[in-house]
């Protein structure tokens, strides 16, 4: 840093205690403080880096909750402004406005569980409900006065509430779930970080088999982050998709993408059934 002209603003810094769930050694570091240049340096229970929130226990609740709040956000932007544009253009607005804040960062985040997931795909459903479904039928119909409807409609029924399957929404305009987005881009990152050896305090973290006519790597403890997430989806899918790493990233970039679209549509029109439609097991290289 003092060969580049650089230096900490001491005041912006803070720092985390990372420690494991299963030992409570808070009172051993009750009495411990961090210094830089004699100043003291707050410790926190969370943090924002580079756009992701941090805390101190990875279980991403805080970056959970700071997502659901963008895209709650986006979603009524897209509400306001998707009849002032051309429905051309509404796949691009999704993926401008709302799939970026969804997918960034996901190969982090993402390995979270089936609970917390499924609360995002909720918002992500709503999201192409209002900018592709039937917006009178989701929407609109919610703001008629009881006293305006005939007779026969003033007692709402199961079919008044019931919602618009979102299945054939998502075939129509190809896109993927939060889930298989987060297959896609923990795959295609695991790749990147293979090929080209970088950054190196990662690359160094995966152990490759000794079998020589393997690329397999060694799976460490099981756990929801990226190291042990990435290494299982790169065991289970690299023979499919870049049995040779050295091919360049748009060879296994599209075949990946499209074995993900047609896994999630392959055994239900209508209905999303997890356990099929996400299983990377039943995905089949075109």
């Amino acid at each position: 840093m003092i060969l580049n002209k650089l230096h900490i603003n001491q005041s912006k810094c803070y720092y985390i205690h990372f420690k494991p769930k299963t030992k409570n050694n808070s009172e051993n570091i009750r009495d411990f403080k961090l210094f830089i240049n004699s100043q003291e340096i707050k410790k926190v229970a969370e943090t924002k880096f580079l756009g992701v929130f941090i805390d101190q226990d990875l279980n991403w609740d805080k970056h959970i909750l700071e997502c659901k709040r963008k895209l709650n956000y986006a979603i009524a932007t897209l509400s306001r402004i998707k009849k002032c544009i051309p429905e051309g253009l509404h796949p691009s607005l999704y993926h401008t406005l709302f799939e970026s804040h969804l997918a960034y960062c996901i190969s982090v985040w993402g390995g979270i569980s089936d609970a917390k997931i499924s609360e995002l795909f909720i918002i992500q459903k709503k999201c192409i409900r209002v900018l592709f479904g039937d917006y009178n039928a989701y929407v609109n119909k919610f703001k008629t006065c009881c006293r305006t409807r005939p007779i026969h409609n003033q007692i709402l029924g199961e079919e008044f509430y019931r919602k618009e399957h979102t299945k054939p929404l998502f075939k129509k305009y190809k896109i993927l779930t939060v889930k298989n987005l987060y297959t896609y881009h923990c795959f295609m990152d695991i790749f990147k970080i293979i090929k080209f050896q970088s950054p190196i305090s990662i690359h160094s973290l995966f152990k490759f088999s000794k079998r020589a006519t393997s690329s397999a790597l060694i799976t460490p403890s099981p756990s929801r982050h990226f190291v042990y997430q990435s290494a299982i989806l790169w065991n289970t899918l690299h023979q499919k998709f870049c049995p040779d790493p050295s091919k360049s990233l748009s060879d296994p970039k599209g075949r990946l993408k499209n074995a993900l679209f047609e896994n999630q549509h392959a055994h239900d029109d209508v209905e999303w059934l997890p356990s099929h439609d996400f299983n990377i097991k039943n995905l089949k290289a075109p």
